[in-house]
């Protein structure tokens, strides 16, 4: 017997991963992408986007994990989240985990994506029927444009910020997403590899610089991930980000109090990697 592997499609990575695969769960192709699910021995069930694996059953906590507490415990009382993107459920999950957390609303565009989550990704996608969820298909840049100073957290859990994702990375997005936050408001998103995105990390920064006071990068090592050293961006109106601000009670397999401090870059090296001279 032959064995079968999936070689991921990134055209934005220069190297590609290639996953062994035991059976594929689901194929199909809404109207914005192609989705696909995969069952791989190692890695168990594998979601993937447009040829891009997205999340997999085994490492998937990593990012979820550290896209929701980071943001949610550097705020004192975040009682109300928005979640653009997200559909696959991880970080909703991890949000929830939040007793402070009254209302968290997730904008997803592809419907699609929301229900083969549900069906084949199970113990991901589990928080949706939370009473405290409202989930809405509705392209999130138009959405956000609607508030004013509405949400306390504000999580942007979005595919690669190149192509039709670009929109949530640009500065009058992030002008919208300001005004969108309470005035003590706390912003996050994922921004790519710091190995091989430098210049989209970079340049997101920058543009954050220009809009929020206080603004800052933190990572987590992702094996799933081009790059693996990923970034997460964060716009905070007035909390300082580095450190929780309240006692870190949730369950979680990587995310501590301990490990929240130290997925923030040296100050030093921060401050290197945003000049434009600077190269690996």
């Amino acid at each position: 017997m032959m064995d079968v592997f999936f070689m991921e499609r990134d055209p934005y990575a220069p190297i590609r991963h290639c996953y062994p695969v035991e059976n594929v769960l689901y194929h199909g192709k809404s109207q914005y992408q192609e989705i696909t699910v995969l069952e791989s021995p190692y890695f168990g069930r594998v979601l993937v986007l447009d040829g891009v694996a997205q999340c997999d059953e085994k490492f998937e906590f990593i990012y979820h994990e550290f896209m929701a507490h980071v943001p949610l415990y550097a705020h004192p009382n975040p009682e109300t989240v928005l979640i653009i993107g997200g559909g696959d459920g991880g970080v909703l999950r991890e949000v929830l985990k939040h007793p402070e957390v009254k209302r968290a609303v997730l904008v997803d565009i592809d419907k699609e994506v929301i229900e083969v989550s549900k069906r084949f990704l199970p113990t991901i996608a589990c928080a949706f029927d939370d009473p405290r969820v409202i989930v809405l298909n509705e392209d999130g840049y138009k959405y956000i444009q609607d508030y004013e100073n509405e949400f306390d957290v504000i999580i942007v859990d979005s595919t690669d910020p190149v192509g039709f994702a670009h929109v949530l990375t640009t500065e009058e997005f992030f002008k919208y997403v300001y005004r969108a936050l309470k005035e003590d408001g706390i912003y996050v998103g994922q921004t790519e590899s710091i190995y091989y995105h430098m210049e989209i990390v970079r340049r997101i920064q920058k543009t954050l610089r220009k809009i929020f006071p206080i603004v800052d990068l933190y990572t987590a090592v992702i094996p799933g991930y081009a790059g693996y050293w990923w970034t997460m961006s964060v716009g905070s109106k007035k909390y300082q980000v580095r450190e929780p601000s309240r006692e870190v009670k949730v369950q979680t397999k990587l995310y501590s109090e301990e490990m929240h401090k130290h997925a923030f870059l040296p100050k030093g090296f921060y401050e290197k990697i945003l000049s434009d001279d600077y190269k690996f």
